[in-house]
């Protein structure tokens, strides 16, 4: 059996956030822990998070997570929507650490997006 591989998203303040990171790191320099202890994402706000992950959005990680397009033209097949507004919002997915990109040189060149999580849990503090 497959473990899931869970992307955390986290509701918290900025302080929250520094103070989390600098206990993990701590504990990787003193040899507790050898990487970070999950996969995380980190939005100041839910409003934040609701302006990130749009339906588009979240409609690409789906399609790429469970259909493996080969580039950013089929992803933008799969999706019914342009290869630049596919474009767009994949490198802003990347940038946030939602997505990977690699690049392959065949006859031309071109982006494999690749999603390596299924599942994805958002925590918010109340």
């Amino acid at each position: 059996m497959i473990k899931a591989k869970e992307l955390k998203v986290y509701i918290e303040d900025t302080q929250t956030f520094k103070e989390k990171i600098k206990k993990e790191l701590k504990a990787i320099d003193v040899g507790r822990a050898k990487t970070l202890k999950e996969d995380s994402i980190s939005f100041q706000s839910l409003s934040q998070f609701r302006k990130f992950l749009t339906p588009k959005r979240l409609e690409l990680l789906r399609v790429v997570r469970h259909k493996k397009p080969k580039s950013i033209y089929e992803l933008s097949k799969f999706v019914k929507r342009t290869p630049e507004n596919v474009n767009t919002d994949i490198k802003f997915l990347e940038q946030l650490g939602f997505i990977g990109l690699t690049k392959v040189r065949e006859i031309r060149p071109k982006v494999i997006p690749e999603v390596d999580y299924n599942k994805m849990t958002v925590e918010i503090p109340i």
